[in-house]
């Protein structure tokens, strides 16, 4: 969501990167679509953001996907795609139909 707000100037992208500069460990991962050339073929990235720290947006990684990760449902495909940029052992995601319940973050 976060690249096609930017891609078309929404000014909702202006608003998530002042949460990142407000919060500088906060990191958006989004998928990237680049037209490779008129008859519409496309490549597909993985990409990781965040603050630098100055003011401006940072790309970390970005990861060429071997095609449109969103073949169905957006959501999961969408936890799936960032899943490249996770370490640990461990990795939560809070649904928003869970609505961030103390006793969901505890069943990890």
């Amino acid at each position: 969501v976060y690249g096609n707000m930017k891609k078309h100037q929404d000014s909702k992208a202006d608003d998530i990167e002042d949460l990142m500069h407000k919060f500088p460990h906060l990191r958006i991962a989004y998928i990237d679509t680049i037209r490779l050339n008129r008859s519409g073929a496309s490549v597909f990235y993985s990409v990781l953001v965040k603050s630098d720290g100055k003011g401006a947006i940072k790309e970390i990684y970005r990861i060429r996907l071997p095609g449109n990760p969103v073949i169905g449902e957006g959501k999961p495909e969408n936890q799936n795609h960032a899943m490249v940029f996770t370490r640990g052992e461990f990795i939560q995601t809070i649904d928003m139909n869970q609505e961030g319940y103390f006793e969901e973050a505890l069943k990890m």
